[in-house]
């Protein structure tokens, strides 16, 4: 039963104010993300590079500790995009019945094209894999771990290395569109 009181009342306006404020605030958690992760593993890297005598397990499994931490950071990340992009949908869907009816035929709701066609997605995938494959290649680089893996503990560091940068590769594929939800609705009319 709806409320006979407007102020407590759900309206159209009210639910794009709440879809436009996920958007900016999955956005404002994006960009924290983006600029904290490369900058506090760069801070790292260096002083890691810089300070001799670091015992070469201690590096590598500081290395896998950080290069899984960025893994997931990623995958979390991409779902993130996900969640954006549906909130996106969902608010152009509401524009679009709320505009019905009105002359508007000419303006252009649509987001322009990233340049070249790399967008937020693109950019973090970017960001994210050169941040992991900096961390994976630091004991190799500073000799921690030998190439080919002779001792036991460079084997293990090889194995677990592997694996994190398979799951990196394959989230190189995830799926972060979302489905057209106006459209799907107005077939089910």
């Amino acid at each position: 039963m709806p409320a006979s009181n407007t102020e407590n009342s759900l309206t159209l306006e009210k639910i794009y104010t709440e879809l436009r404020a996920g958007v900016r605030e999955t956005d404002n958690i994006s960009f924290r993300l983006l600029g904290l992760v490369p900058l506090v593993s760069g801070a790292t890297l260096i002083g890691l590079i810089l300070k001799e005598g670091t015992p070469g397990p201690v590096v590598s499994l500081l290395s896998l500790f950080a290069a899984g931490v960025t893994l997931g950071i990623f995958r979390w990340e991409l779902r993130n995009a996900q969640n954006c992009k549906w909130l996106i949908q969902y608010a152009d869907c509401l524009e679009r019945h709320a505009l019905r009816g009105y002359d508007v035929a000419g303006v252009n709701r649509t987001l322009p094209r990233a340049p070249q066609g790399i967008g937020k997605t693109y950019g973090e995938m970017v960001i994210y894999v050169s941040t992991i494959l900096a961390w994976l290649g630091l004991p190799l680089m500073s000799r921690a771990v030998a190439w080919p893996p002779r001792a036991e503990g460079d084997v293990f560091y090889v194995v677990l290395a592997t694996a994190l940068l398979s799951f990196t590769f394959l989230s190189l594929f995830a799926k972060t569109d979302v489905d057209e939800t106006c459209d799907r609705d107005q077939q089910d009319k």
